[in-house]
């Protein structure tokens, strides 16, 4: 046995080549997801820091009111990277597997 396939079925079994078959590695990297999520993360709390100081001075229940907000976006937007980044990664899977170009 090599490479997980039986030497004498070498290309000719009912899977075809081992070389064609769909592997999970293809580009999906659970590294790649988490830098992206929590990018998209510490993206919307750049963006929200001098909204939230600025009502901080003018009032601070206004100021607590946009932390939270930032806390709640934060979340949805490493939520949203998330499920857009495995979602397509597995829509490239299931297109590889059944041998379709990906939509």
């Amino acid at each position: 046995m090599t490479g997980g396939t039986p030497a004498g079925d070498a290309g000719g079994g009912a899977g075809g080549n081992s070389a064609d078959t769909p592997s999970a590695g293809g580009g999906f990297s659970i590294a790649k997801l988490a830098f992206y999520a929590l990018g998209a993360g510490v993206l919307v709390l750049a963006v929200s820091i001098p909204i939230i100081v600025l009502l901080a001075n003018w009032s601070p229940v206004a100021g607590l009111i946009a932390a939270l907000a930032a806390v709640v976006a934060m979340i949805a937007a490493i939520g949203t990277v998330a499920n857009r980044m495995v979602n397509r990664a597995r829509a490239d899977l299931i297109a590889a597997r059944d041998d379709h170009p990906p939509a």
